[in-house]
């Protein structure tokens, strides 16, 4: 004979396990979401063959920190400008982060905080 509390007990029994495994699943699933990794690459040039190194970091999506601060001047006229059209090229930004140390950000990143950007008009960034 069965009883009619023996039958609820089973039921209820068998759908506990169900809800334990697919929770247990569920957790096995679940991950924890990192934020992407944010690098970038700083270069001091000693001469104008690092600009190969400069395009590839910056076509590779990595922003690039130049630092010119310890280049002759001739050297730096010809990064800057190479600098400039790199940017240009690639729909991308410079920024002049100090002095005499640009920043060269890819389109896909957005540099924010530069208060006279507003009032610099857009163009090609030139020699001082």
């Amino acid at each position: 004979m069965v009883r009619a509390e023996s039958t609820n007990d089973e039921w209820y029994d068998d759908d506990a396990a169900r809800e334990v495994s697919h929770e247990a699943s569920g957790a096995r699933r679940l991950g924890l979401v990192r934020p992407p990794r944010f690098a970038f690459e700083v270069i001091a040039p000693e001469s104008f063959e690092v600009a190969q190194t400069i395009a590839d970091r910056l076509r590779a999506g990595t922003p690039v920190v130049v630092d010119l601060r310890g280049c002759a001047p001739e050297l730096t006229g010809r990064l800057t400008d190479f600098c400039s059209g790199l940017v240009y090229a690639v729909d991308g930004s410079l920024q002049h982060v100090g002095a005499e140390v640009i920043l060269l950000a890819p389109e896909t990143v957005d540099v924010s905080g530069d208060e006279a950007s507003a009032v610099r008009p857009p163009g090609f960034f030139n020699r001082r």
